[in-house]
């Protein structure tokens, strides 16, 4: 932009001016846009000639007519002419493309001059130039920026210099879709089997996430918080976890926790005199060799102890020692805490990924059921995402339920039925899916689903222990 003249402004400019400019913001951006706003003018403040800043209350500011949008004035207080040339040549360039990059179509903004009583000021062509908004160009490749995106190079007209909440924000908005399409594509998710896969074949699109995101976001959440409940104990070969050894270290009976006594009668290595044995603080009328025995230990043809199939621990029976495994014709042989360390890492790492893959073979096998229903592949495969991410999202539901049932002595029997619930409501909303989706009749749909249902569980059984010879193999590398 060519600098502006001091002839430019009007003769009754000489002492200090009033720079006002006037923001017209979309209603659902007006909460970040004042938090911005206030930032802005300490900016403004702080460049040369600047004295003060104004933001109009309401009432002094006339009603807007659209009512999509809302209204802010400022009125910035310079000490003269030259501030006010000096920043429309140097600065206003600048100051502007920020809030075009924060808002862009968003935000309309208006400028004028006024004197120090309030009277408006007529400037020449040259300042009304100057006050125009200007030429914006692209950071990256500098070309003339003709809307949100650059013409030349794709890049965006946006900035990532923002607040942390206004970055968290278009993170989701531009990742996930997460705004008004959020609420429109959960709540179908969960209580309209198939909707969202007859909207999406039916070309209604853009209103939703997107599948294909909305499947990643709900499989990351939900190992996500999985992960993290789990983790602590996940993959043990520690006897001192095992219940019959906190049992008995917390001899008598009326010691042991609500948790302890719980996963004595839930364990399937005891007999019913055992567990009574155990639960009633008598345990020293069964010989403590047996219990052990029954309770953890296995004897291994290696002279070790077995803690898990094909899996062994010294011969001292030390579990804190050292594990032997062997796979895929190799042997490991590291220290306990080490393995079990390596291997919760390597299936929180491939766990997701094999799911992710799995996918695409589900599509296949449904395209394969449903060949003349003349849906493309990709069609199928939507569907497998809507299905997959309201499963994990119900299993989220689940865990969380579990936790808080663990928390509290009363919750475990409610949390037991809603899983219960749930796990149900899995089974008739996958049904009800292929039936709405598919629209074939209830007798085939119900065949077709229960074969699915049968191929399905195998596959991710082969799927698995694929994916477990590739975690151990993954232990062996390291």
């Amino acid at each position: 932009m060519s600098s502006v003249g001091s002839a430019g402004l009007p003769a009754a400019s000489g002492g200090e001016i009033i720079y006002e400019v006037t923001l017209d913001i979309q209603r659902r951006a007006a909460g970040r846009f004042d938090a911005w706003l206030k930032q802005h003018m300490r900016d403004m403040l702080a460049l040369p000639g600047f004295l003060d800043a104004r933001l109009l209350p309401a009432e002094e500011i006339p009603p807007l007519a659209d009512a999509h949008s809302v209204r802010r004035v400022v009125q910035y207080r310079l000490a003269g002419k030259q501030d006010l040339e000096n920043y429309l040549s140097q600065h206003a360039a600048r100051m502007r493309a920020e809030s075009t990059r924060y808002f862009g179509k968003r935000l309309a903004a208006r400028r004028r001059l006024l004197d120090a009583d309030g009277r408006e000021l007529a400037p020449d062509a040259a300042v009304a130039t100057a006050l125009a908004q200007p030429t914006l160009r692209c950071q990256n490749c500098n070309a003339v920026l003709l809307g949100r995106f650059c013409v030349a190079c794709g890049q965006p007209n946006q900035s990532y210099a923002a607040p942390l909440l206004a970055d968290i924000q278009d993170f989701f908005g531009n990742h996930f879709g997460f705004d008004t399409k959020f609420f429109r594509s959960v709540v179908p998710l969960l209580f309209r089997p198939g909707f969202l896969s007859r909207e999406y074949s039916a070309g209604r699109r853009v209103r939703y996430i997107n599948p294909l995101r909305l499947y990643i976001f709900s499989s990351i959440l939900f190992f996500l918080v999985a992960w993290n409940i789990t983790s602590p104990n996940f993959f043990r070969f520690d006897r001192s976890a095992n219940p019959v050894k906190s049992a008995k270290s917390s001899a008598p009976a009326a010691g042991l926790s609500a948790a302890q006594r719980r996963e004595i009668r839930d364990s399937p290595y005891l007999s019913a005199a055992q567990k009574q044995a155990l639960l009633s603080g008598t345990s020293a009328g069964v010989p403590q060799t047996k219990i052990a025995s029954d309770a953890a230990r296995t004897p291994s043809a290696s002279g070790g102890t077995a803690v898990a199939p094909g899996i062994t621990i010294d011969e001292s029976g030390n579990a804190d020692n050292r594990v032997h495994f062997s796979v895929l014709g190799r042997t490991i042989d590291m220290p306990r805490n080490e393995f079990e360390t390596q291997v919760s890492r390597a299936i929180q790492s491939y766990l997701p990924k094999l799911m992710f893959v799995f996918l695409p073979l589900v599509a296949l096998l449904l395209k394969l059921f449903y060949i003349r229903s003349r849906r493309y592949y990709m069609e199928h495969l939507i569907f497998a995402l809507h299905n997959h991410a309201f499963i994990f999202v119900i299993m989220l539901v689940m865990v969380l339920a579990n936790l808080l049932g663990k928390r509290a002595a009363w919750g475990m029997t409610p949390a037991h039925y809603l899983n219960v619930v749930l796990g149900w409501y899995i089974v008739i909303y996958v049904f009800l899916a292929m039936l709405f989706y598919y629209r074939q009749s209830f007798i085939k749909t119900l065949g077709k689903y229960l074969l699915i249902g049968f191929i399905y569980w195998v596959a991710l059984l082969g799927v698995m222990v694929s994916g477990m010879l590739v975690i151990f193999a993954f232990v062996v590398a390291t």
